[in-house]
């Protein structure tokens, strides 16, 4: 597996922080995970009348994480690795991901001050959002490098400013539909606190969107109101504002989330359009809802309930799709730190001028945590 020059950056950047540490750290905290599963898939490349009665993967994925705090500063850094072996290649091939990140945040009195570094690789039908839909080809994978810094100032006891600054480079291996691009973006937060329940917020930013090919740039610009509301179980966060991407009108932009957390229940709920960067070309509009529902059967045992839908809107060269996704689950705790999962997914695809395509998705998963050792 060839390991791209952003992946070393960030393994040689997290290895000097930790050295740097070792002698001055107060405190390190670590956290080992592994999952093992095994899927059965009726049509995982998502595509009309597939014959192939169906494709058995196999997944291994161990991931590592080590936080600590050398003085007042705090690190967190990590890999994973998602190893993906199938019985049909051409439909769904073997993976090897990996996933490397390093953050540092340097808080005082009143405020904070950090900057986050990231390498990830995935399957492009795997990573959501609107690259996700309509047709993906089976073999295609994303490869996503994130540089970005975040400032937060308390200016009074109620208001509180926050700036942000981000580079994203994106890059697609064994799809064709998809452009390699690069974004640049900062924006602006406001927010006013009301009471300890609720807080307004307004947000100004901007996004430069770059093709890899040389194509025309683009750049999208947007402002949002907001405002968080918290009670004793619920948890509202409702805003809504304007986008314009150069060179067309304005469009509304918002969404509206609720998390509801009870004893034995927990419940979220999102729906908004949004607009965002895409391999598919420049920025894409997405109308987007989904749910959550979880509920613990016993001590050792809980289910759950997840729903999707996600429309994006036609770019150029594009057509209208849309995706929904439906899905149930329950856990078992084997022992404190193992887990078993058994899960069941039914997800469809419909592309304008292309029939509706579906496909149906079982699998059993034993997963490992353990913090703190």
């Amino acid at each position: 597996m060839k390991v791209p020059r952003f992946v070393w950056m960030s393994i040689l950047l997290g290895g000097q922080l930790l050295y740097t540490g070792q002698v001055m750290a107060d405190s390190w905290q670590q956290n080992v995970s592994s999952r093992v599963a095994t899927e059965f898939d009726t049509n995982p490349a998502m595509v009309e009348a597939y014959q192939g009665g169906g494709v058995w993967r196999f997944l291994f994925e161990p991931a590592y994480t080590l936080m600590g705090k050398v003085g007042e500063n705090e690190i967190t850094t990590g890999l994973a690795l998602q190893i993906a072996r199938s019985s049909n290649k051409t439909q769904s091939p073997n993976l090897n991901d990996p996933t490397v990140f390093v953050n540092w945040l340097h808080p005082d009195e009143a405020g904070q001050f950090g900057i986050s570094a990231k390498y990830a690789e995935m399957a492009t039908r795997d990573t959501g959002g609107v690259d996700a839909t309509g047709n993906v080809p089976a073999a295609s994978t994303r490869a996503i490098r994130t540089l970005s810094g975040n400032w937060r100032q308390e200016l009074s006891g109620q208001t509180v400013l926050i700036a942000d600054s981000a580079y994203e480079g994106a890059t697609y291996k064994g799809g064709g539909i998809y452009t390699d691009y690069s974004t640049r973006s900062g924006g602006l937060r406001f927010d006013y606190i009301m009471s300890e329940q609720i807080t307004s917020y307004c947000r100004v930013s901007g996004n430069r969107y770059t093709p890899a090919n040389g194509g025309p740039s683009s750049s999208l610009v947007d402002a949002i109101l907001g405002i968080n509301w918290k009670v004793e179980y619920l948890d509202w966060t409702m805003e809504a504002g304007k986008s314009r991407v150069a060179g067309s009108e304005s469009d509304t932009e918002g969404s509206i989330v609720a998390h509801y957390t009870g004893q034995q229940t927990q419940m979220t709920l999102n729906a908004g359009r949004s607009v965002s960067p895409s391999g598919l070309g420049g920025f894409v509009k997405a109308n987007a809802l989904s749910g959550s529902w979880s509920y613990a059967l016993s001590e050792y045992s809980n289910t759950g309930v997840n729903l999707e839908r996600r429309k994006n809107f036609p770019t150029a060269g594009n057509t209208a799709s849309t995706m929904t996704t439906a899905g149930v689950w329950i856990d078992y705790a084997l022992t404190p730190l193992w887990k078993m999962r058994t899960y069941y997914q039914h997800k469809t695809n419909q592309t304008v001028g292309f029939e509706k395509v579906f496909s149906n998705l079982v699998g059993i998963s034993f997963a490992y945590e353990k913090n703190d050792f």
